[in-house]
């Protein structure tokens, strides 16, 4: 039973190295960085901070469920939060949207929260994913917009 637990530990072992294409012996709870080995508890515990700031209110039959793991955030919030990568995108390629835009993108997200809340229609999760990442696109060019309006302001 022991020498069973080891093959299968092995493997698993091989399958991160490989993955991670590292050139150096990696145990099953571990997971290098760079050149840093980071213990895979430390990740999880960090991440799960990072997420308990988020003000959701997490209902697992909103919640998008992905190869058998719910995550632990509802679609709606998932969306928000990957419309927020394209942050980055426009502020460092400096790309230009006007501000209305951004606003104006926000209303589907609204449209589809407050429809549901009056019980007029039942929304689904992909919907609300896709009016997630709508509403986060645009938050992040309101915010770039007063950022280069701020920035432009002060040189």
């Amino acid at each position: 039973m022991e020498k069973r637990n080891i093959v299968k530990r092995n493997m698993i072992v091989r399958q991160t190295v490989q993955l991670l294409i590292v050139d150096r012996i990696v145990t099953v709870n571990q997971i290098v960085m760079g050149d840093r080995i980071v213990i895979v508890g430390q990740i999880v515990i960090n991440l799960k901070r990072l997420i308990d700031i988020v003000p959701c209110h997490r209902m697992k039959s909103r919640s998008l469920t992905i190869k058998g793991y719910t995550m632990p955030i509802c679609a709606r919030c998932t969306g928000i939060l990957l419309g927020y990568l394209f942050f980055p995108v426009l502020f460092v390629l400096d790309l230009y949207f006007p501000i209305w835009l951004g606003i104006l993108l926000n209303f589907p997200m609204v449209l589809d929260g407050w429809t549901q809340k009056r019980k007029v229609r039942m929304s689904n999760n992909r919907l609300r994913l896709t009016t997630g990442i709508v509403s986060g696109f645009g938050q992040s060019i309101i915010i770039v917009s007063i950022s280069q309006g701020i920035i432009s302001f002060l040189l």
